[in-house]
Order: C-alpha cells, then structure tokens, then sequence
C-alpha cells in the first residue's frame, strides 16, 4: 500500500483476491468461495468495506500534497506555503445616464441587463446641460456573470425623476470567479518554478494575474533597465497592494524600475520609490477553416480558453501569461479537442491583415489576448 514510489490503493478485485486466499490457507483448497456461497458473500462485503477505507486513505495521503489535494486541503496547503485562493472579483466599467440638466446622481444608483445582471455607480454625478453623464460602475455580484457586453446595461432597477435611461458604451471587465483548484495549483506551480520570493507574493496579490521579474545585474543599463534593478511587469491588481509587495520583498539595495512609480513609505517611515511596469496586450485574430460538421461555438471556446480573452457568453479566461508565445500547434490541438469536424486549420494574426499558421512572439512587457469576435470562422 505504501512504499518508496507512494501510496498505491488496492482495487476491490485485488481484496477479494488477497481475502480468497487467506480463507483457503484456513479452510483448504477445496473452500467454496462462490459469490452465492456465505463465505463468498462474507468475502465481498468485507472487500466492498475495505476497499472505500483505502480509498480514504488515498485521499488522506493526497491531501498532504499540493498536486494531489482539492478543495480546503489544497487552501491549507497554500497557506503553508504562504499563499492563499483568490476570491471572486467584482466586474467594472462605466455607463451613460441621459437625463434633465443639473439631475444629481447619487453614488450606490442601480441598473442592469435584462438578465437582471445588477450594478451600482462608485461615484455621484449630476447630469450636464447635454443631457448625458458618465459614472463608473461595478457590479453587485462578485464573479466573471458581471462582464457583459456593451449596450447590455439598459435598466434602471428604481427610477428617479430627471433620469430618463442608462447604457454602457463599452463592455464591463474585470469579474472574476473564485479561483479554481487548477487555477491555484497552477499558481503555486509557477510560484515554485521561480523560486522568488517576491514573484511568489506578488501572485498572491488579489486580482494579479500573472507576473514577469525582469532584471538587470550588470552596471550598465540593459534592455531599459537601470543598473542592479529589477523589473517586476505586473497583469492586473491594484496598485497599492502592488508597490506595497514589491518594497516588502524586494531584496535590500536593489531599486524596482518601471513605467509607474509611486512613493511610499518604508517600515523606518522613510520615503521609498517603487517601480513596477504594466504589460500591452497583443490581440490575436484566428482564422478557423472547418470540413465537416462541428460545433464551432465549442471550438471558438477553445481557442479563447487557450489564448486568453473574453468569450461569447462573458467567460474569461487567463489563458498565456506574460512573455508567454501564442504556439500556432498548440492552439491548433485546443481548437481541435472533443471536436467532431473531419478537419481543422487556423490562422493567426496581430493585425488581422498578414495571416498564417505561425507562432506569435509575446515579449516581457506582452501578454496574448483574443476574444469571440476576433476568432472567425472562413
């Protein structure tokens, strides 16, 4: 059961085999053990209960591993390793308010999609003598069903006087749902991957999505960076937790460059400069050309599962992170899992003129991102 390679259950075949066996050196070769005999019966209700103990007992060695463990163990495990699971996301955006001049608008104001799909405004407006205002908004839900298109936010929840409609130009972003035991092992992978500890702690950050450390040792400046600095490229969260992170783990003498700075204080009280750099993103169109019947809205998912972006139905997916490449085969092979079509070719592109079945080049300071707009199908 367990030895030098692990635990290693045993099937309910293999108990009945070792209980037959152990009954005939106590009764003799001759024993009866059929199935319709007592001590057959005997036999396999025994084996039925120890086979659901070992496989306790599986679970209860797997739960002591990060790779193996699920649900709260996994949570213990992070912990233990100074990570925790990301909670569900608010999704945000702004939306139009068109209304009578000089309406005031407080903050916490309702509307949402026909879906009942609820936001508030984050802030008070007054309507100007154009008749229209924006407002930053965020969903009342936390979770990836608050990204919804744009033109989807149309009612409002408790009608005031002087506010005729609502819209939202653009679509929301940002929801995310609680981070799933794949996405967390995933995490915890590539924190070990790096073995650094501020990588390790900036993932940890809520909302972060991934994280790139460039860094420059020599005494010249290189690639942009200064001498003896580091370069911590950051995709998502919020900036003060970010700096906040970066002085705290950051190695002492060695300045963070970036395209932001910000000024905070250290534990002496101090002023300190922290640098960090937000990455661009690099939209990616794929071209998917079909024979046979398949299921393109499955296949469309699929890419953007692989590529990372928003799908069809407000589903958003990671995907690649930071200077990671869009691998022309590999979104070929999730394009083309589960599905039914006699055959699948794409096409990739950054600026949806030059296509071909080639590798895209993602760089430190780039992460992919494609959307269900951006796959078509020829």
């Amino acid at each position: 059961m367990l030895d030098g390679n692990g635990f290693k259950r045993k099937r309910y075949a293999d108990i009945i085999a070792s209980l037959e066996n152990r009954a005939r050196e106590a009764f003799g070769e001759t024993v009866n053990l059929s199935h319709r005999q007592f001590l057959g019966i005997a036999i396999r209700v025994i084996a039925r209960v120890l086979s659901i103990f070992t496989q306790d007992l599986e679970d209860t060695y797997n739960a002591a591993f990060s790779d193996t463990s699920s649900g709260v163990a996994l949570d213990r495990n992070a912990k233990r390793q100074g990570a925790r699971r990301s909670g569900p996301l608010r999704s945000t955006g702004e939306i139009e308010i068109t209304g009578e001049e000089n309406t005031d608008i407080d903050s916490g104001f309702v509307v949402e999609t026909s879906h009942s799909i609820r936001f508030r405004t984050t802030e008070s407006v007054t309507i100007p003598s154009d008749g229209t205002v924006t407002a930053d908004i965020e969903a009342v839900e936390r979770g990836q069903q608050g990204n919804v298109n744009a033109g989807d936010i149309t009612e409002i929840v408790n009608p005031s006087p002087g506010i005729d409609s609502v819209t939202n130009p653009e679509a929301t972003s940002g929801g995310r749902d609680r981070e799933s035991d794949e996405e967390l092992r995933g995490r915890l992978d590539r924190a070990r991957s790096k073995e650094n500890r501020l990588v390790f702690n900036l993932l940890d950050v809520p909302g972060v999505r991934d994280v790139y450390l460039d860094s420059n040792e020599t005494s010249s400046t290189s690639d942009g960076i200064p001498p003896k600095s580091i370069e911590p490229v950051v995709w998502g969260g919020a900036e003060q937790d970010i700096v906040e992170t970066i002085m705290r783990y950051k190695s002492g003498g060695i300045q963070s460059f970036g395209d932001t700075e910000v000024t905070v204080q250290d534990s002496k009280g101090k002023d300190q400069v922290i640098g960090y750099s937000r990455p661009s993103i690099v939209d990616v169109y794929v071209n998917v050309t079909l024979s046979g019947i398949a299921d393109q809205e499955a296949i469309r998912s699929n890419i953007i599962e692989y590529i990372g972006g928003q799908d069809a139905d407000g589903t958003e997916y990671d995907g690649l992170g930071i200077k990671e490449d869009v691998i022309a085969f590999q979104a070929l092979m999730a394009a083309g899992e589960d599905s039914e079509a006699d055959d699948i070719s794409i096409e990739l592109s950054t600026d949806n003129e030059s296509f071909a079945y080639e590798n895209i080049e993602i760089s430190q300071r780039e992460y992919a991102r494609t959307d269900a707009d951006k796959v078509v199908f020829q």
